[in-house]
């Protein structure tokens, strides 16, 4: 998993919580909601100096153990304590209990279904009351939880370039493609093809693969390919043999 679909799954669990507030990211250019808000932050991501390395498939694939943090913040005006007629309704700090409903819902049995599908695994800390922090008249309440995720990065290819756009993988690592374009399935064996009206195959369609939005990842680097070998043979070595009888 790529740290941009890691951020675009989480993005989907907390809005899938929070379906009657504005969930967007942090320190981006947006005009700010006037409903209840929640505002994500992800920390630096850490991982392994050194890889995971095995084989699928012929193909190889480097797997780092990796881990960062999301900040969740939650702006809220709180609940009102009066609606009589006529009176001026005083609001409640809701964030601190609002935010702990959210953690029960993080480790509940739900979510823990959802990491094993994703790979994915949430430790939630304590929550914190921020109410004092804020300088914005906007809100009334804030309170903060700070998430610690743990997933897998796997990189594909002799580059580790054949990933996401390029050489995709399926969740378990393997690759979707071999070295010549042909589909895979989970396991590494290869898919059939669809047959024409005639009866013969219809060649798949190469693998689509496209640079990063800095302009990294070229396709010249993901097409190449080393197979592997098990023993190599000297010819001087070979040559001697054959000399001395």
């Amino acid at each position: 998993m790529t740290q941009s679909e890691l951020k675009q799954k989480l993005y989907d669990l907390v809005g899938e919580y929070f379906g009657g507030a504005t969930v967007t990211w942090g320190k981006v250019k947006a005009v700010s909601p006037n409903v209840p808000q929640v505002v994500l932050n992800m920390g630096a991501i850490n991982r392994p100096y050194q890889p995971i390395k095995r084989i699928a498939g012929d193909v190889l694939v480097n797997s780092y153990p990796s881990r960062t943090t999301l900040q969740v913040d939650l702006y809220t005006k709180g609940a009102p304590t009066s609606t009589d007629p006529g009176m001026t309704a005083a609001y409640e700090n809701t964030a601190v209990n609002d935010m702990t409903d959210f953690v029960n819902f993080l480790n509940s049995a739900y979510v823990d279904d959802w990491g094993d599908e994703h790979d994915v695994s949430i430790l939630c800390r304590q929550v914190q009351d921020l109410t004092e922090l804020i300088n914005d008249v906007a809100w009334d309440y804030r309170a903060m939880v700070e998430l610690e995720v743990g997933f897998t990065q796997s990189v594909v290819g002799h580059t580790g370039t054949m990933y996401e756009d390029g050489m995709a993988y399926h969740e378990n690592g393997s690759p979707k493609y071999d070295a010549d374009g042909n589909p895979l399935d989970t396991q590494g064996n290869p898919i059939p093809p669809e047959l024409d009206e005639d009866g013969n195959p219809i060649p798949w369609p190469p693998p689509q693969f496209t640079e990063t939005p800095s302009g990294g990842r070229t396709p010249e680097l993901g097409n190449q390919y080393t197979g592997w070998f098990e023993r190599v043979e000297n010819p001087e070595i070979i040559t001697k043999k054959e000399e001395t009888g």
